[in-house]
């Protein structure tokens, strides 16, 4: 998480904070929760004598972080949405009961709460040759890839007309072999976010999972198609202001054991997509983009 926050130069400092311990002790029937983990940090959010703290992710350790390095102003969102009692600690709460809700336009409707001016930057689209598929995903998240065979069939279909290459990360290194044994393209593996961002940012196009990489292609303003299996593609999706198609099955399942790789419905959510869907995507993008340019 810090080397991704280094992406963005506008931040000053990073404060990292260790993650609290699952409950399990008790004392005289009572819970007992131990705080002391969190002194070095709070510690040195103190010197810093913050006017505001924003708590954009709304569970009970980031909103009582804001409360004990005693910054005065802690605006968060309303208990519909938030977590475990988070909201008790906010002195300002923006009033988000929806569910269901695109998360980066939830971030920008709590930010507004005090920020009014506060607004998506506006995407001037230039016209580039690369297309950069995303194949993998984490080891947690695994079920949430797409067919590697479909990726490839993809980069097929649009080697000649475009620079076509395909980015896998540290924890993807198992489809390597894979992909290069079926496709002769560039595939870069990479393990730096800085490089990551810089094949972004040089791409026309990212195609790829509901992951970390399409999610910040879609930040940054890159057109991207974003292929979502089991989780909710209107909370991870493209949101109205990104460039690009969300592509999913009418009725997303939620399962219950997806970080740790099970599936109770067979992958139903993801392998129901099919390689004509994306291309349909990139075709009604292709056009989009013809228009703006």
């Amino acid at each position: 998480m810090i080397e991704t926050c280094a992406l963005c130069h506008n931040i000053d400092v990073v404060i990292a904070q260790p993650r609290f311990k699952s409950v399990t002790d008790t004392q005289d029937e009572t819970r007992v929760l131990d705080c002391s983990i969190l002194e070095d940090a709070v510690a040195e959010a103190r010197k810093y004598n913050f006017d505001l703290y924003i708590d954009l992710h709304g569970v009970f350790q980031s909103a009582l972080f804001g409360a004990i390095c005693g910054i005065r102003t802690r605006l968060g969102r309303s208990k519909e949405t938030a977590k475990d009692g988070a909201s008790l600690f906010y002195t300002v709460i923006a009033e988000v009961k929806e569910k269901e809700l695109n998360r980066m336009e939830r971030h920008f409707i709590i930010t507004r709460k005090i920020l009014k001016n506060v607004k998506p930057v506006y995407i001037q689209v230039k016209k580039k040759d690369y297309i950069t598929i995303f194949p993998g995903s984490s080891k947690k998240g695994i079920l949430k890839r797409w067919s590697t065979d479909r990726y490839i069939k993809i980069a097929n279909k649009y080697r000649d007309k475009y620079y076509v290459r395909m980015v896998l990360g540290p924890e993807e290194s198992d489809l390597v072999r894979y992909i290069r044994n079926r496709i002769d393209i560039d595939i870069v593996e990479c393990n730096s976010w800085e490089k990551i961002s810089e094949l972004i940012s040089e791409s026309g196009i990212v195609i790829g999972n509901d992951g970390a990489f399409v999610h910040l292609a879609v930040w940054k303003g890159i057109p991207s198609i974003m292929i979502c299996g089991p989780l909710s593609p209107v909370v991870n999706g493209i949101w109205k202001y990104g460039i690009g198609q969300t592509i999913s099955v009418p009725k997303h399942c939620i399962c219950n054991y997806l970080w740790q790789g099970k599936c109770d419905y067979n992958h139903y959510c993801i392998d129901k997509i099919t390689v004509a869907d994306v291309i349909k995507a990139v075709s009604r993008l292709e056009i989009y983009l013809n228009e703006r340019i």
